[in-house]
């Protein structure tokens, strides 16, 4: 705004010279051409400002777009029992905030493709455990473990499109086990945006 105001004194001032020096019978003054300077800067400072607001624009779409990683696990050995969901509760990285701890769950920050990756672990005492990737309330992927002599861990990863909102946790299904071992490998939940809308 002040700059408008600095270019309407301006011109008024080149205006009030231009009508002292115009003399009869030119075609072209002096104020005319000072005008169109005038005329063609208000242009230039206008279609900057554009510019500035498009690339401010561009610029935090492609950080939301490249900022979207969470990589939790348990922190000791974790009964589980019936469908309860599994509780992660270290964060390694929450890239973006996405990871909600109090809930259990991913959320969305932007609609795109999704890589996610998770591991069960138990202990060695023959049993089995199968925990649901869960997509709203849908199961989009089932990881399975089943140990005899050693401790034993089960993955599984898979990529799925997501829009804003989508919210994915883990949950038991089934099994012999009521508990994740935590001693010999880490009972893990990632997820990175790999592609943004």
């Amino acid at each position: 705004m002040n700059v408008f105001i600095h270019l309407t004194l301006v011109f008024m001032s080149l205006f009030a010279h231009g009508l002292q020096q115009e003399e009869p019978g030119t075609e072209c003054s002096r104020f005319a051409y000072e005008y169109q300077i005038i005329e063609k800067l208000v242009n230039l400072q206008n279609e900057n400002a554009r510019l500035s607001e498009r690339i401010l624009t561009l610029e935090k779409h492609g950080e939301r777009q490249s900022s979207v990683s969470a990589h939790v696990r348990l922190s000791k050995t974790t009964p589980l029992s019936g469908t309860e969901r599994v509780m992660y509760d270290l964060e390694i990285s929450n890239i973006g905030g996405a990871y909600d701890f109090q809930n259990g769950q991913f959320t969305a920050p932007v609609s795109g493709v999704y890589m996610f990756r998770v591991t069960l672990c138990l202990f060695a005492n023959k049993q089995w455990m199968d925990l649901n990737i869960v997509k709203n309330d849908h199961v989009i992927g089932r990881v399975f473990s089943v140990d005899n002599q050693y401790h034993t861990c089960g993955s599984e990863a898979l990529s799925i499109h997501l829009d804003v909102g989508d919210k994915i946790w883990v949950q038991r299904a089934a099994g012999t086990s009521t508990s994740l071992n935590q001693d010999h490998g880490w009972n893990s939940f990632t997820a990175i945006l790999i592609n943004a809308d």
